[in-house]
């Protein structure tokens, strides 16, 4: 029940961001901040794939922004998940 809002937040995130392109939304910045917020709630949860889904929405619309820091950012938490997974091996970028 404490993750349902989150995953409808989720679902709705990855239905806006998975056409190509720039999404069009109010604020770019607040969308990356929105999303990165996502995920660590999932972090906190403990609920890891679904953190690392957000973070793969996160990290493919920092790229689209041509955002490399936050396209770095994102990596790293993706690599930091998968450590925790202890999938290193999927980690290397």
């Amino acid at each position: 029940a404490l993750c349902q809002s989150l995953d409808e937040a989720f679902s709705l995130w990855k239905q806006l961001l998975e056409p190509p392109g720039i999404p069009c939304v109010r604020s770019l910045e607040q969308t990356v901040t929105s999303l990165h917020l996502l995920a660590t709630l999932y972090q906190l949860l403990a609920k890891p794939l679904q953190a690392l889904e957000s973070f793969l929405l996160l990290r493919s619309l920092c790229q689209r922004l041509g955002d490399i820091p936050g396209t770095a950012n994102a990596l790293f938490h993706l690599s930091r998940t998968l450590f925790q997974l202890e999938c290193p091996s999927q980690a290397q970028v």
